[in-house]
């Protein structure tokens, strides 16, 4: 004979859990940097990966990681909740809050997915629109989805320590990676900037006089070098992240499992 004192099974909510950590601390936190600060870079000299920019392939890869765990984490999370709603006052306020903003971080993800497939043409007198609500609603999304997580480590008791040390070092993580991308993306455009005045000055001064053709060579090198050196400082940063992010999902998805 059962018994009506059978704890409920939170499979499903585990799982939903852990996809969205994967998701979200991972996926997104490396399709979002690699659209921001790496379209400069190049694997062995080589700006392309089958075709396409190598920023655009691991940018769309990772995306599209990070929207069909959403959308099946949705899934599970209805699946848990028989297709209930959270409700406010048998659930709480914190429950409530994480409900909203994740069905906001999930009407963002199929936006940006029906955006992607009918993406007008990079000609297009109107691509900047596209551009602008893609960029606009997928950061919305990507900020939304730290608090989202921090709503429900206020309500797992077990672990709690644990939960919040490990969002608090993300939540910081992510501000610190940010702050260093925008500094190496600035250094980067400086000196582009100043080897393009540089070389142009150098063409000019090629038709008037060719002697100059082995400080053009110089230019040439030193253009080579200076970008080689901040190409290989972004990929170690996108591994550091990628480290990063990995070292703190894996604990928190134990933690999530070894919920009672």
């Amino acid at each position: 004979m059962s018994s009506n004192n059978t704890a409920p099974d939170f499979t499903l909510g585990r799982a939903h859990g852990t996809v969205m950590v994967f998701s979200w601390i991972l996926f997104a936190s490396t399709g979002v940097l690699f659209a921001r600060y790496g379209r400069s870079i190049r694997l062995n000299k080589q700006k392309q990966l089958l075709g396409e920019d190598i920023w655009f392939q691991v940018h769309r890869f990772s995306l599209v990681l990070a929207v069909i765990g959403t959308l099946l984490g949705f899934f599970l999370i209805l699946g848990q909740a028989q297709g209930q709603w959270v409700d406010q006052i048998v659930d709480g306020n914190y429950m409530f809050a994480h409900s909203i903003l994740g069905a906001i971080i999930v009407g963002c993800a199929l936006i940006q997915a029906w955006m992607a497939l009918f993406r007008c043409h990079p000609d297009s007198p109107f691509r900047f629109i596209f551009n602008w609500v893609h960029r606009t609603t997928g950061m919305l999304a990507f900020i939304l989805s730290v608090p989202t997580i921090f709503l429900v480590v206020y309500v797992l008791l077990q672990y709690h320590d644990g939960f919040v040390a490990i969002m608090s070092l993300w939540s910081a993580w992510i501000v610190i990676i940010f702050i260093v991308f925008e500094v190496v993306e600035y250094r980067f455009r400086l000196k582009s900037s100043r080897i393009e005045i540089e070389k142009s000055k150098g063409r000019s001064d090629r038709q008037s006089n060719d002697e100059h053709s082995s400080s053009a060579m110089n230019e040439q090198q030193d253009q080579t070098n200076g970008h080689g050196y901040f190409n290989k400082l972004k990929i170690i940063l996108f591994l550091l992240n990628f480290c990063f992010a990995i070292s703190l999902v894996i604990p928190l998805v134990v933690l999530i499992w070894k919920q009672a």
